[in-house]
């Protein structure tokens, strides 16, 4: 997936399609969409990459995917379409608690079904390969690939098949097993870091003085957040870069560039033990505010760039 996010798309122009919000009128949808191998009959393969602005996945338009081999084996067409909320597929122009109530699992599903059988696609015949008259074939990972097991049971029929790898789909509200291995598997100094620096927080933002949480706040850049669960949630995405890891990933990668921040100290990596809170914590705020995030988000204001990562 990185690599693929990585390498300039050969397809960079978006197109738009009118999306539906029920009793409200219509908004409109953003979509990628290639028909390079795509012959009359062939069948239309629908990926979203679900919670994320999909400009950066219209790689998955290619045959460097599932997506594109079954396109490519079968003469059919590509979609990428941006899930609704995320990127620029916004119903409204805020995100308060009214907005919202329009972002369900069935309200994302019902989307789906809508583009499928209204959709126009900007290639010879393409008023012509609505789900109502052309195999469309349903493919996601992660959230998406669960959002296509759930279509395939909600709306039986509507796709000729779905194909969902890693599908989360079992919801678990609060499911802190998901770092479980990241914290034992880790390097340890990192491990025993972490979980210092963790549990200081958590007990701070929780009974610690005014002071005490604005020191903190300045250390992450977080002045401007003003829910304590919002500041110190977002420490999970330096864990969730340990999803991005394969079995070529070597020291370069962005999961180690954080551990090496936090345990490397002149030149001198910490023991098992970690260099403790002190350390630790100064340099966690040290990589955040310098290294990370101006390297995810550049220029972006913090506020607006946390809302979107999750929204």
């Amino acid at each position: 997936m990185k690599d693929l996010m990585q390498t300039p798309s050969r397809f960079p122009k978006s197109q738009w399609s009118p999306q539906m919000i029920y009793g409200l009128g219509t908004f409109q949808q953003r979509y990628w969409t290639t028909w390079e191998w795509y012959e009359t009959g062939g069948p239309v393969i629908l990926f979203t990459p679900g919670e994320e602005n999909a400009e950066p996945y219209t790689g998955y338009l290619t045959n460097e995917t599932i997506n594109g081999q079954i396109a490519q084996q079968e003469h059919g067409a590509t979609i990428v379409l941006e899930h609704r909320y995320y990127g620029l597929s916004n119903p409204f122009s805020d995100l308060s608690v009214q907005s919202l109530k329009y972002h369900t699992i069935q309200q994302a599903i019902d989307d789906l079904e809508y583009f499928a059988t209204n959709v126009q696609l900007p290639m010879p015949g393409g008023n012509d390969v609505s789900i109502t008259t052309t195999p469309w074939v349903l493919v996601g990972g992660s959230y998406s690939g669960a959002l296509t097991g759930w279509t395939m049971v909600n709306k039986p029929g509507l796709f000729r098949a779905g194909y969902a790898s890693s599908a989360v789909v079992e919801a678990i509200v609060d499911y802190w097993a998901y770092f479980e291995p990241i914290r034992q598997f880790m390097p340890a100094n990192c491990s025993a870091d972490v979980e210092a620096v963790i549990a200081h927080i958590d007990s701070v933002f929780s009974s610690g003085s005014t002071s005490e949480i604005n020191h903190i706040k300045a250390l992450f850049g977080w002045q401007d957040l003003t829910h304590l669960d919002d500041a110190a949630g977002s420490l999970r995405y330096n864990l969730a870069d340990w999803q991005s890891l394969d079995v070529g990933t070597g020291p370069g990668g962005q999961f180690f560039k954080f551990c090496d921040a936090l345990e490397v100290k002149n030149g001198v990596s910490a023991p098992e033990s970690g260099w403790g809170l002190d350390h630790a914590l100064q340099a966690w705020g040290s990589y955040w505010t310098t290294t990370y995030y101006p390297q995810i988000c550049g220029n972006l204001d913090a506020v607006f760039v946390y809302l979107h990562l999750l929204i």
